[in-house]
């Protein structure tokens, strides 16, 4: 895969060899693909979803610090986030994945009718400063 804008296609040759181009691969886990970031940030939201939910018990523990569990939170939806490339429909996903997760942490459920803003007010006091 060559990011190239100019619509022309590059041979790449490793000892006279001609590489495949490819529109998308997985390094390290994480999908680069030559439409950008919007592949990877959709897996990430659904590997981060399925791990999330897995971690159930550590959501509903009560001896565990909120700001642990955001930590753990933002971990796992984050991952190889350095990256990415944001368009705003991908940081509207992402802003929504983390706030669907900060609502779950809290037992705040859309029925209750609490405010994105005030789950945000009550999270951001239980992370520390950096």
């Amino acid at each position: 895969m060559t990011n190239n804008t100019n619509g022309f296609s590059t041979d790449i040759r490793v000892n006279g060899e001609k590489l495949d181009c490819v529109h998308r691969f997985k390094y390290l886990g994480a999908i680069i693909a030559n439409e950008g970031s919007k592949p990877e940030i959709r897996a990430r939201i659904t590997q981060a979803t399925a791990a999330l939910a897995k971690l159930k018990t550590i959501w509903n523990d009560r001896n565990i610090a909120l700001s642990s569990k955001i930590r753990l939170m933002r971990s796992l939806v984050l991952y190889a986030c350095e990256s990415w490339t944001l368009t705003a429909d991908t940081e509207r996903r992402m802003q929504a994945m983390e706030m669907r997760c900060l609502r779950k942490l809290l037992g705040i459920t859309y029925r209750d009718h609490i405010s994105n803003e005030e789950v945000r007010n009550r999270t951001w006091q239980a992370i520390e400063p950096h």
